[in-house]
């Protein structure tokens, strides 16, 4: 199932703003997870590498619309989902 979550065109400012909160959410579900769920040292590692990863990638994003001088991103963004049996986890 594909589910289409953002597609247009908006400011560099606005730009900024939305990558700045889809990092802000995916960062706080990882502090979350290590913070009530993780259970061993791997899964907080993982957790905390995905951490610097989003941050890092978003400043990047961020600093090719400056340096470019771009006024406007196209953004296309979608999520997909892929169903799994329950049973993978047994």
């Amino acid at each position: 199932m594909e589910f289409p979550l953002l597609c247009g065109r908006f400011t560099a400012d606005e730009t900024e703003h939305l990558i700045g909160q889809f990092v802000k959410v995916k960062t706080e579900f990882h502090r979350k997870k290590i913070e009530l769920v993780a259970h061993s040292e791997n899964e907080i590692r993982h957790s905390e590498k995905r951490i610097k990863e989003l941050e890092e990638k978003m400043n990047d994003v961020i600093e090719l619309i400056k340096s470019g001088g771009y006024k406007h991103v196209a953004i296309n963004a979608r999520l997909i989902f892929e169903f799994c049996p329950d049973n993978h986890n047994v």
